[in-house]
């Protein structure tokens, strides 16, 4: 029988983890308070008292590559929350699913609002293979959703129908909220005031139900 061995981590790694850390905090703190273009590596420097340099070697590409590592890993950790809960929604009665897979959808852009308006707001800076990466951990999310849907269908609970249409229309429905609370404007507010979450969910209920079809 073989043994894996965990080697704790000794205190200079440690110190170096944390070290990391509030250089992203800090340079995520600016990036939302001046933006990008404006923050400079030395007001990050400044800001945690450390000396010129120091940033560098953790993050050799300077702020571009601290932009990158904030996106990437903040958004990877709110979907890695969102998809931990797949094994529960699949258990779930359908309309109580819909309503935590809509929760979940909101948080997703909303668990971390400083972090998402950044990426909205700086989003010109980004390279093409970040946007592809991000891209596509978006695109596996929904295609996770279209195949509950088509589970859903072969328990009766839904119609047959094109369940990736069905997934892009239920999240797309989510979208509106989201982007609201990214710029602080509310958008299409006399379509939307009276109808509520619940409403929204019943009504493509309705549309997917496999009596009507």
């Amino acid at each position: 029988m073989m043994y894996v061995v965990h080697t704790p981590k000794n205190s200079r790694q440690i110190q170096a983890a944390e070290t990391r850390r509030k250089i992203l905090q800090q340079a995520k703190i600016l990036f939302f308070r001046e933006g990008y273009h404006k923050t400079t590596v030395r007001s990050i420097h400044r800001a945690l008292n450390m000396a010129d340099g120091i940033l560098y070697h953790y993050f050799p590409g300077g702020k571009r590559e601290l932009l990158t590592v904030l996106i990437q890993e903040g958004f990877e950790e709110q979907l890695g929350k969102l998809n931990s809960s797949n094994s529960d929604l699949e258990s779930l009665p359908l309309k109580e699913a819909l309503k935590k897979i809509y929760q979940l959808g909101n948080e997703l852009f909303t668990g971390d609002i400083e972090l998402m308006r950044i990426l909205f707001r700086e989003s010109d800076v980004m390279e093409l293979s970040e946007t592809i990466h991000l891209s596509n951990l978006l695109h596996e999310r929904l295609q996770w959703f279209a195949g509950f849907l088509q589970r859903r269908y072969e328990k009766g609970e839904v119609r047959k129908m094109n369940f990736e249409i069905a997934a892009r229309q239920f999240m797309s429905m989510s979208i509106q909220d989201i982007v609201s609370k990214l710029i602080n404007i509310e958008l299409l507010s006399d379509l939307s005031r009276d109808i509520t979450r619940e409403q929204i969910i019943d009504h493509m209920l309705d549309l997917w139900n496999p009596l009507t079809s």
